[in-house]
């Protein structure tokens, strides 16, 4: 299968629609392709038996027949639509609850390097596109397959002879669709290098728009030119190859139906009006290959938005579900890179259960990319972090999330009620209220967040972060703005905790709290003391 085709595929097998809707909609279009089937061949086949003058009862019932049918075919193809768009949106639903979960599992530094606020908007965006592989590819594809079988075994019981030109139909009928299927890659890929070369070349335009009239200025026109002319040429030429690609797809299609018509000439003698039904029968069976064609055109439009999604589990990393035993925590050779310049570089760190870690150096030199490294929120270039022998980036998320808290310097709480918001997402292993009193936070139960201070902001936010008992707390400036007093309840609430604590600072209390410091300066821990 080729790698276009099982994207397809992929993306069908995460919306994991349940079987009756799945059953309700091919159903619904299994009849609704068959009902229009039928008005095609009853049609044409009163005609040519008009011309033998049957009687006026048979000619009645035929119309009556038909009539019942065309009037039958607007409801049931509007169950079919309804069907099939209600698997789709359950498609979008299934997708988008997928995309959540992906996207949840991203580090900081993966985020942050995308560095667009639209990534998200633009992946709903693709997940409602993908629905028309149901309403589009998929499910119309499968109605008329079954519509072109039956009608095949219909042809094959009309006798002697009759048999040979159902199975040559037949043949003609997958041959065809596994010819569009062939040139399925190569259109998709087509279709990608036009994408590719039309953004080149409008980033061009943009780029020729603002230095353009500078360079002009300078004599540089005709270097201009010719980036012009070359971007140009190349966004041709992939257009014409695309174009060249939908051409042979739509030669292949005229050529298997045209096929599966001419089978009739294997036909035994039979009546003109047994003829003409035969005839009706395979070109309402040669649909097959016009729908198959549609589907695949689909595939192509929705391709880019399948392929953007794709790319956003690309290279994520297996998770082992549980937490080490040994709570040692282990720095080795990280180094952290931001596009070609290294921002951080540990050689080697160790910091023991329970100890009390500060993290020192001048404003820039790393101190919070370092605790967002051991946070598990930004993945290293070289080197690793290590919990118990285990790389912090194999913990799965929800574990890693409950055995390490990280409270920034901004915690950026959510407006709300300051008790609730404290409690709010959590399985609390302590009591956030004792320790808020601890901290010297009495609050009212209708104390808004919005009304809070920074110190008493930060306050709250390391009571959220205990409140599920961790066994490392990450904090980044942790008495920042705060007094003497308040800045000793904090320690002493750290202390309390049992956990391992690490914070970057410049306050000497802290750092006279500490059992160890570490010193970064120029991006590099050059040196640990007691």
């Amino acid at each position: 299968m080729s790698p276009e085709l099982a994207r397809v595929v992929r993306w069908l097998r995460r919306a994991r629609p349940p079987r009756r809707d799945l059953l309700v909609a091919l159903g619904a279009g299994v009849v609704a392709t068959l009902t229009q089937a039928g008005l095609f061949v009853g049609a044409l086949g009163l005609l040519a038996a008009s011309s033998g003058r049957p009687g006026l009862a048979a000619v009645g019932a035929t119309l009556v027949a038909i009539e019942l049918v065309a009037f039958l075919r607007s409801p049931i193809r509007f169950a079919e639509r309804l069907s099939s768009h209600r698997l789709g949106f359950a498609a979008v639903a299934r997708w988008r609850a997928w995309l959540v979960r992906t996207l949840g599992t991203w580090s900081w530094r993966r985020w942050r390097s995308h560095g667009r606020g639209d990534l998200l908007e633009r992946a709903l965006r693709d997940t409602d596109e993908l629905q028309d592989l149901w309403l589009r590819a998929a499910i119309p594809s499968a109605s008329v397959a079954v519509t072109a079988v039956a009608l095949d075994v219909v042809l094959a019981t009309w006798g002697s002879g009759w048999w040979r030109v159902a199975v040559v139909a037949l043949l003609l009928q997958a041959g065809g669709a596994g010819a569009l299927v062939v040139t399925l890659p190569g259109t998709v890929r087509a279709d990608a290098d036009v994408r590719r070369w039309r953004g080149a070349f409008q980033t061009l335009l943009v780029e020729l728009g603002a230095a353009g009239p500078a360079l002009t200025l300078l004599g540089a026109r005709p270097y201009l030119e010719r980036r012009l002319a070359t971007a140009r040429d190349d966004l041709t030429r992939a257009e014409s190859v695309a174009q060249r690609r939908q051409r042979r797809s739509a030669t292949v299609g005229v050529i298997a139906s045209v096929a599966i018509v001419a089978s009739l000439l294997l036909s035994p003698a039979a009546s003109g009006t047994r003829l003409v039904v035969a005839a009706a029968m395979l070109l309402s069976s040669s649909e097959l290959i016009t729908a198959l064609r549609a589907a695949l055109d689909t595939i192509v439009a929705v391709s880019a938005g399948a392929e953007r999604l794709e790319g956003l589990v690309a290279d994520l990393p297996p998770t082992d579900p549980s937490w080490p035993d040994s709570r040692e925590l282990l720095l080795t050779n990280l180094v952290l890179r931001e596009e070609e310049d290294e921002i951080l570089r540990v050689p080697r760190a160790r910091a023991g259960s329970g100890a009390r870690i500060a993290v020192v150096g001048p404003s820039g030199s790393g101190k919070s990319t370092l605790l967002r490294v051991i946070a598990g929120l930004d993945a290293p270039d070289a080197g690793a972090v290590t919990v118990g022998g285990v790389p912090v980036h194999e913990l799965a998320e929800d574990v890693l999330r409950a055995h390490v808290a990280y409270v920034p310097t901004d915690p950026g709480l959510l407006d709300g009620y300051a008790l609730d918001l404290v409690r709010l997402g959590r399985v609390l292993r302590r009591d956030p209220l004792s320790d808020l009193r601890v901290l010297g936070l009495d609050f009212e139960p209708t104390t808004r967040v919005a009304a809070l201070s920074r110190g008493e902001a930060a306050r709250v936010a390391l009571a959220r972060a205990l409140a599920t008992g961790p066994t490392i707390v990450l904090l980044d400036e942790p008495t920042g703005g705060l007094g003497r007093d308040d800045a000793e309840a904090v320690l002493a609430l750290l202390d309390a905790s049992g956990a391992t604590v690490i914070a970057a600072t410049h306050d000497p209390l802290v750092m006279a709290w500490s059992d160890e410091v570490w010193d970064l300066e120029g991006g590099e821990l050059r040196r640990t003391s007691r």
